[in-house]
């Protein structure tokens, strides 16, 4: 006897021969289907057995997700554009880590963001990267800027998710005012505005994203966060069920989307305990206080993980972009965004061999040799993370693809050189096929082509019928 797997691809079989044949015995089952347990929710990636026979099925599509990962303090310039344009072209020095995606890569030079320019320092830079209008100079709360492009695509297939959007950083957000340019530092911690006057804010903690995916309220979270309960453990027995009524194929893909959600828990956990040891000290911080002692240490245990206390950026960044990942896969989420660091972020980044300065510092090189050659390291640091993540998500099998087929990811900085803070000819890259980006081509437009342009363009691509966006003037040709 077959099983539902093996029924199922027999359906379709007679059903191609005799289309007027009704079947009955196989059901598929719901994209919404959850496993379930005692205070534990998880969604669950598409599986051959959620997909309709006959017509139905050849209708069936993956949705397609937009991702956006922002890098701030610019990039160096002279080793960030690729030579060559269309297909026949070279990565630089500074992408040079994105080469194995060469087919899923789109590298889109000379866009600028126009209404930017009028506005001193980081912040009138960032807070409308994703939205095209101008802000509203303020050194208060009363913050207004638009409605960024995420959020836009949000409020129309909301919906259809869990979540409408998913919000994610390494690093706080920073209040007070930055005296250099007189603006509230409010605007270098946000990226996705769901209104002109309320911007999202970014969660920086793991742990309480990992939560908010997998368990079913803050009380049931706590509890069995503290009971360390797996939540793999909680849903164990709906697991085993499920798996008893699927083929094989889709017996390994939930196997393999088990183990995933076991490896980013434990992960997590392993860094807590970092941080409670006291190992995620900044050793500057070590010496003012004159070492550990148990008092500390005890104090660390309720150090959420991404506080300025950690250490392991790397690590922090990448269970972020899993999280985000994770999300796109259960279809928990079909918008995401995520902050490598705030606007003026400096962040230490000496675990980079050769680099002893900060983030910010490096950016600010005044064409010191030194100074730019620590930059295009931490440059560097950052487009290794794009391609970890790349890598994730061409590595989920979906429907008649992978995950990145079906997603539009976008990585850049709101400025082009950290020094000059220049928002022209900005550093922006798109990986994916969602929409039905081609990919494999350096496109490059005339200067100052209106960064909108590709927003609008990427709205349709989401699904998103706009006629304009922000200062669009069109879509842009070739995306």
């Amino acid at each position: 006897m077959c099983d539902r797997e093996g029924f199922a691809i027999l359906a379709r079989m007679v059903f191609v021969s005799h289309p007027r044949l009704v079947l009955t015995r196989f059901t598929p089952i719901s994209r919404r289907t959850m496993l379930r347990g005692m205070g534990a929710t998880l969604a669950l990636p598409f599986l051959d057995a959620m997909r309709p026979l006959g017509r139905a099925a050849a209708a069936t599509t993956s949705p397609t997700r937009l991702g956006v990962l922002f890098m701030p303090n610019g990039v160096r310039q002279d080793a960030w554009t690729p030579t060559g344009e269309g297909k026949d072209f070279q990565f630089s020095r500074l992408l040079q880590p994105l080469e194995p995606f060469r087919k899923d890569i789109t590298v889109v030079t000379n866009l600028g963001n126009k209404v930017s320019e009028h506005g001193d320092g980081h912040y009138a830079k960032t807070a409308n990267w994703l939205t095209g209008t101008p802000i509203t100079k303020t050194t208060g709360k009363d913050l207004h800027c638009g409605i960024s492009m995420d959020q836009v695509i949000a409020a129309k297939n909301g919906h259809l998710t869990r979540l409408p959007s998913l919000e994610l950083g390494t690093e706080p957000i920073m209040t007070g005012v930055d005296r250099n340019v007189n603006y509230t530092m409010l605007y270098g911690s946000h990226i996705a505005w769901r209104t002109p006057t309320s911007p999202l804010p970014s969660e920086i903690n793991p742990r309480f994203v990992f939560d908010r995916l997998f368990r079913d309220n803050k009380e049931q979270r706590r509890a069995q966060a503290l009971e360390n309960k797996s939540v793999l453990d909680l849903v164990l027995s709906d697991a085993q069920s499920l798996r008893k009524k699927v083929g094989n194929e889709d017996r390994q893909r939930l196997d393999e989307y088990l183990d995933s959600v076991r490896s980013i828990e434990q992960r997590i956990d392993a860094d807590i305990a970092r941080v409670a040891s006291g190992e995620n000290l900044d050793p500057a911080m070590k010496e003012a206080i004159g070492g550990i002692d148990q008092r500390i240490c005890n104090v660390m245990k309720d150090v959420a993980p991404g506080s300025r206390m950690r250490l392991d950026h790397t690590e922090h960044s990448r269970l972020m972009m899993d999280l985000m990942t994770m999300a796109f896969w259960t279809d928990s989420t079909r918008v995401s965004t995520f902050m490598f660091g705030w606007a003026v972020s400096s962040k230490n980044f000496s675990f980079i061999p050769g680099v002893s300065i900060n983030h910010h510092d490096s950016s600010h090189h005044g064409g010191s040799d030194s100074k730019l050659e620590q930059y295009e390291k931490i440059c560097r640091w950052h487009v290794d993370q794009f391609a970890y993540l790349l890598d994730k998500m061409r590595n989920i099998k979906e429907g008649d693809g992978t995950l990145l087929d079906h997603t539009i990811m976008m990585f850049g900085s709101s400025i082009r050189d950290g020094n000059s803070h220049n928002p022209h000819n900005l550093p922006i890259v798109l990986a994916g096929h969602g929409g039905g980006l081609e990919g494999g081509r350096h496109l490059q437009y005339q200067k100052d082509t209106p960064l909108c342009n590709l927003y609008l363009t990427l709205l349709n691509r989401a699904g998103v019928n706009s006629q304009s966006f922000g200062d669009s003037t069109g879509l842009l040709a070739g995306v």
